[in-house]
Parts: C-alpha cells; sequence; structure tokens
C-alpha cells in the first residue's frame, strides 16, 4: 500500500536497490521472517530478494495500469480482475515453494 501511494514508488524503489542506495528494512525484515522458519542465512537473503522482485514487480504492474487507465489507453477489456487476490497467491506460492527447501 505505501508504494502504490506514491507515483513511480515501485520504479523508484527498485531503482534505489539496483544501485544500493537507500534503506534495506524491507528486505532485512523479509529475510528475518524466513530465517524464524529456521532457514539458512544464503537462503534467507535469496527468499528476501524474490519476494521483494515480486513486490515490486506487482506495484509496478498496478501503477501503470492505473497510469493507462487515467490516460484512456487501456484496450477494453484489459480489466485486472482481483489484483489482492493475485499477489496473496503469488506470495503464497513463493512461501510454499521455500517450504519445499526445508
Amino acid at each position: 500500500a505505501a508504494l502504490l501511494a506514491h507515483r513511480d514508488g515501485a520504479e523508484v524503489v527498485a531503482s534505489t536497490t539496483a544501485m544500493g542506495l537507500g534503506a534495506t528494512a524491507a528486505r532485512d525484515a523479509l529475510s528475518a521472517a524466513v530465517a524464524a522458519g529456521g532457514f539458512d542465512e544464503a537462503d534467507c537473503a535469496r527468499a528476501a530478494w524474490t519476494l521483494l522482485h515480486f513486490v515490486l514487480g506487482h506495484v509496478a504492474h498496478e501503477q501503470q495500469r492505473g497510469q493507462l487507465d487515467r490516460l484512456g489507453l487501456l484496450p477494453a477489456g484489459a480489466v485486472d480482475e482481483d489484483p489482492a487476490r493475485d499477489f496473496a497467491f503469488g506470495v503464497d506460492l513463493i512461501v510454499r515453494g521455500l517450504g519445499t527447501l526445508g
């Protein structure tokens, strides 16, 4: 929700992350959550990056669609049925996949 609240929020965070700038709080929190599942440091880091990339990609998609919609550039019928449901499914898929490593 925080990224969606800022125009191009996902793009800004992705760019600063790619350049090694900015805070690492989100990635660190994700890594700590994975560590609570008993995973080693390397798997925690990879899982945190995977989740962060998924979040940024999903938010970038939503922001781009919103901008296109405001400009009247979305083709007829180009509707995301339920972005929140799709996001939850993606996170669940990643978490379940991570569970196969343990």
